[in-house]
């Protein structure tokens, strides 16, 4: 799932804008962007400091052996002990810890700072990947080929139930809608850490009762 790796085209387009690929940057510190301080980076520089970042020592460490996915990046300034400076900010989806990495760059001095981050909302991408699993499942086929029902959603939510997977891994609740705000006519749970539908017909506990299991099934 790690998809950090450029691809030959994508390596050569590096070298012609005079950024330095992945072997360069575990050696060297973090590429200097040529766009404004204060604006946005570049799909280049974006993803040269995105392969120099996740090749560093500290954030292979944060993340080992861990599926892991870049949700976002961006550029801001911000104020240090000596002044401001420009700084690249990364937030890594981690399917194993069930938790976010947030990956902060000092552009000027190649510092690094991580924090664990619970709770991140998910990418289009993974709402994509999220409504694909859906569709693919033969157990909700009737839903997905019903006209007048419309699949939305993809939010994360964490159970409340400590046996539950979805207490600690990546879930995402989808509902097919019924037309004219008609409400929903399914909720649906999908476990993105093991890509799969935790739950074909998910409904809220009732009021007074114990959170329901966003699992439909005791797996470990």
């Amino acid at each position: 799932m790690v998809r950090f790796r450029a691809s030959l085209a994508a390596l050569c387009l590096l070298v012609a804008a005079g950024i330095a690929p992945v072997g360069a940057a575990e050696r060297s510190g973090p590429p200097r962007p040529s766009s404004a301080r204060f604006g946005a980076f570049t799909a280049l520089e974006r993803e040269a400091i995105v392969a120099w970042a996740t090749a560093q020592p500290k954030v292979k460490a944060a993340v080992a052996g861990h599926r892991t996915r870049l949700l976002r990046a961006w550029s801001d300034v911000a104020k240090g002990s000596s002044g401001s400076y420009r700084r690249a900010v990364m937030v890594l989806r981690d399917y194993d810890a069930g938790t976010a990495q947030e990956i902060a760059v000092n552009l000027e001095t190649g510092a690094i700072e991580t924090r664990e981050l619970v709770g991140i909302q998910p990418s289009r991408e993974e709402i994509e990947e999220g409504m694909a699993i859906v569709r693919s499942d033969p157990a909700l086929a009737t839903l997905v080929a019903n006209p007048n029902l419309t699949l939305i959603g993809g939010f994360h939510n964490r159970s409340l139930r400590s046996n539950d997977p979805c207490s600690r891994e990546i879930c995402l609740d989808f509902a097919f809608m019924k037309p004219n705000y008609g409400g929903p006519e399914r909720y649906v749970i999908v476990n993105l850490t093991r890509r799969i539908v935790a739950h074909h017909d998910f409904r809220a506990a009732s009021p007074g009762q114990p959170p329901a299991r966003m699992t439909e099934t005791a797996v470990p």
